[in-house]
């Protein structure tokens, strides 16, 4: 991916993501867009929960923007993106939202860093699949940033099954000692 298509390749990773949230949400997505752009480091690091948590708070202040201003924001930082990731952020009846999260080079470990410096950043579409799901179960694509009812009751019970699968684990143990 070179600068100037750097706008026609978002494009076409934008579609390649509906694709995914049409494959594995059972909801609408609007084909209304706003975007909003994240640096990866401002997120707290950590365990996945504390990482969605900070992504969800920041995220949350933060106002969409056309497709337009975000390429103008990545194009002044080009030299220095290593990769570019698109998540629906949230999706709404009338809006999706989505987030351009990007990772500098300038984070990485020197040694890395050398290797990558003159490397054009990638380019991913993706969508993060709650524990809960089945292969093949379509899920809420707003199940990270709230979720809803349908989340928390899926989350339950699936933290219910695992839990007394845990307890029955350790009983049998202990029967065989």
């Amino acid at each position: 991916m070179i600068r100037e298509n750097l706008k026609e390749h978002i494009k076409t990773s934008v579609d390649d993501l509906l694709r995914l949230g049409e494959i594995h949400c059972w909801n609408t997505i609007s084909s209304n867009f706003s975007f909003i752009l994240s640096d990866y480091s401002e997120f707290e690091t950590g365990n996945e929960l504390t990482l969605r948590a900070s992504r969800n708070r920041v995220n949350r202040l933060k106002i969409g923007g056309t497709l337009e201003t975000v390429v103008e924001r990545l194009n002044k930082e080009y030299d220095d993106l290593y990769d570019i990731n698109l998540y629906i952020f949230k999706a709404l009846k009338r809006e999706t939202i989505i987030e351009i999260q990007y990772y500098r080079k300038s984070d990485l470990e020197s040694g890395y860093f050398a290797l990558v410096k003159d490397h054009p950043p990638m380019l991913h579409s993706k969508m993060t699949i709650p524990v809960y799901a089945l292969e093949g179960e379509k899920f809420d694509v707003n199940w990270e940033s709230g979720g809803g009812w349908h989340h928390a009751w899926k989350n339950f019970v699936f933290r219910s099954f695992l839990y007394k699968r845990k307890i029955r684990g350790k009983s049998v143990k202990n029967t065989q000692v």
